[in-house]
């Protein structure tokens, strides 16, 4: 282990060590960071504070890249270690020059003088009010960095304590660029019409952290996929897709089979940042959309699950039984606990989400001894005089999500129960009476446009979405993005985060229908409407990398190697979409979107692609994962928005896929054409 140090703070004792990557430079002038670039020891550096800049180097080389530069700079710059709290390694340090020294009452003048020399410290300033404290900048003489001189000083007795003198890095939580996030009160709200400040989850907090990683696989299981949206693209962003409709590895809606749900559902999830349109709450996880009929045996959700359990780490399901006497076969009982256990490709077990679902019943009421009524979408308001169990949300491994309104309120749709895990931000409806008035915002996503059925005709984004199908998603990229600020965590443990940094909803209020007042917590700390409380981003993040990370030693894996560019691919790699119209808004941005429907991963260095007048675009340093998508932007080649063909060659030279399109198909600047 790493030596640690005793740095005294505000009364606290924190026990820290040397970070292994960065360190800190105090520079005479900004001229020197091009210097120290050059000097090929750094990849980063930032500014942190005045003439204090962060550097990055590599993993462990801190010591020895410091020492270099020390030799190399001797006197122009000073170099200092970033230090780190010892098992919180997202909380750093970063030390100035300079030390805040609280001498004990009556010291004499001479003995501070004679303790300057002694330490190599220079005085800077007095603090009015407080006679004792005064700042010092630590000199080359004292031959130690300012923390270790805090510690010589900590041992003599004319001295209470010494500080470094640390930098407070006050960050402004980070907003995306893309233009409808500001209708994204779910994500970060202030007090408005129908809208309290506090409604939200405060993500912009949770991705000063994180925003994701690629590694970070969350499936979305529902009804169809437009994975042409561009909040759906990305390096890496779709793996693994899979229509068990069609049953092929291109999960898309149809209008014809009035699918509309699952895009929207996505979008809220893992929507990515990319500048325009809606962002989800983890836009750096990548997306495995899995597209089914919504209806299916027992059998075909084994094999969903089956199939998507070995891939995924969280798993998002918008959809479940009506208030009906439904329990889970033994078989899905099984495999749910067996995938939380063991599943997912960290093999930690996969976090499963489920909506509760909107019928404002109960999850679990085995006597429903009054009846239930409830209104079926078809066929109005029915009586329901038998028991009732939604065996999917019922699950003991299942995180089940109720929703809350833009005023922190349950909405009135939601179900209810003490199977509830969490509940999340979503829009409100009258469960009964559909054109009753009840307050509440809609939630801002993705939506069909091409493919499917749009919420919002004509448009890639909608601000109608809701339900507990939005907080399903919502509480499954809150998941992504706890296990992206920890992979060593288990299921169990981030189901345990989600459920414990949570903010309280308290809604006294009885609901609109049933009268029911279940909007406070028992002893236990939960409630019947919002589970453990509303999920928040930020606590659930901070609190994932709190927890001490086990080191084990690290398992042998067998490497799937790159399938050779020239072994028979002919059939494995398609070309599945691309972005045209070089006189449009994209002009000079022309992209092709490649698909990798084998099983094996596929090394495209040297392979090309070429446009109609055999222009060529090499491709290099790119491998595609089995089930992935890449997309290549196109420097030589030109697509003419009066038609042409595209072709895909390996690095034989040969054809391996070729489409053709139309001017008609080109019509709309910026937007892609699919094949």
């Amino acid at each position: 282990m790493a030596k640690s140090y005793t740095l005294h703070r505000g009364g606290q004792k924190i026990k820290i060590q040397k970070e292994s990557q960065y360190f800190t430079a105090i520079l005479p002038d900004k001229k020197m960071i091009g210097t120290l670039y050059q000097s090929g020891k750094v990849s980063k550096i930032k500014q942190v504070f005045n003439n204090v800049y962060k550097l990055k180097t590599n993993e462990g080389a801190c010591d020895e890249v410091m020492d270099s530069l020390r030799d190399e700079f001797k006197t122009l710059c000073v170099f200092h270690h970033a230090y780190t709290p010892v098992k919180d390694p997202a909380t750093r340090y970063y030390i100035t020059d300079c030390i805040i020294i609280t001498f004990k009452k009556g010291i004499r003048n001479k003995t501070v003088e004679k303790i300057m020399k002694e330490h190599g410290i220079q005085y800077m300033r007095s603090y009015d009010g407080f006679p004792d404290k005064h700042l010092f900048r630590v000199t080359s003489s004292a031959q130690k960095n300012p923390i270790k001189v805090c510690i010589d000083l900590d041992q003599r007795k004319e001295i209470q304590h010494a500080e470094p003198n640390l930098i407070n890095r006050f960050g402004r939580a980070h907003t995306p660029k893309d233009d409808l996030f500001k209708n994204q009160w779910h994500l970060s709200s202030k007090t408005g019409i129908d809208l309290v400040a506090g409604a939200d989850i405060s993500a912009p907090a949770a991705w000063e952290i994180t925003k994701g990683s690629r590694d970070v696989v969350v499936a979305v299981i529902d009804d169809g996929f437009d994975l042409y949206h561009p909040d759906f693209k990305g390096e890496g962003k779709v793996v693994h897709p899979k229509d068990f409709i069609d049953g092929d590895a291109f999960p898309f809606p149809r209008k014809d089979n009035d699918d509309y749900h699952g895009t929207p559902c996505a979008g809220v999830a893992i929507g990515e940042e990319n500048g325009s349109g809606i962002v989800g709450v983890a836009p750096g996880c990548a997306f495995m959309p899995i597209r089914f009929d919504v209806a299916a045996d027992d059998n075909m959700v084994y094999e969903i699950f089956n199939y998507v359990g070995p891939k995924a780490d969280v798993i998002s399901c918008s959809w479940g039984f009506p208030p009906v006497y439904a329990p889970l076969s033994t078989l899905l009982k099984e495999q749910f606990t067996k995938l939380s256990k063991d599943g997912g490709p960290r093999k930690k077990g996969c976090v499963i989400v489920f909506a509760a679902g909107n019928y404002n019943a109960p999850i679990k009421d085995l006597k429903n001894k009054d009846g239930f009524e409830w209104r079926h979408p078809s066929h109005g308001i029915l009586k329901n005089s038998r028991g009732i169990l939604n065996g999917y949300p019922a699950h003991k491994d299942v995180v089940s999500v109720a929703a809350s309104t833009s005023q922190n309120r349950k909405s009135a749709y939601s179900n209810w129960g003490k199977e509830i895990t969490v509940c999340a931000p979503s829009d409100n409806w009258h469960p009964t009476d559909p054109d009753a008035y009840v307050p509440g915002r809609g939630i801002w996503t993705t939506d069909n446009e091409t493919f499917g059925i749009g919420y919002s005709q004509n448009s890639r984004y909608t601000g109608y979405f809701g339900g507990t199908s939005s907080a399903c998603p919502l509480v499954a990229g809150v998941a992504a993005l706890i296990i992206s600020a920890n992979p060593e965590l288990t299921s169990k443990q981030v189901r345990k985060i989600l459920a414990e940094a949570t903010d309280k909803i308290v809604d006294k209020k009885p609901d609109v229908v049933l009268k029911n007042k279940k909007g406070t917590y028992d002893a236990n700390g939960h409630s019947e409407w919002f589970g453990y409380g509303k999920v928040n981003a930020e606590k659930a993040v901070k609190a994932a990398t709190a927890i001490i990370k086990k080191k084990t030693p690290p398992k042998k894996e067998q490497k799937v190697e790159p399938t050779a560019a020239k072994e028979n691919t002919n059939a494995a790699v398609k070309i599945v979409s691309a972005l045209i119209n070089p006189k449009g808004r994209d002009s000079g941005s022309e992209t092709v979107s490649l698909l990798n429907i084998s099983n094996q991963a596929i090394n495209l260095n040297d392979w090309s692609i070429n446009d109609k007048k055999d222009r060529s675009e090499t491709i290099s340093g790119i491998t595609i994962a089995p089930g992935s998508f890449v997309t290549i932007t196109l420097k030589k080649p030109r697509l003419s928005n009066s038609g042409g063909s595209i072709s895909l060659k390996n690095a034989d030279g040969k054809i391996v896929h070729t489409v053709s399109y139309k001017k008609s198909d080109t019509s709309r600047d910026g937007w892609s054409v699919a094949f």
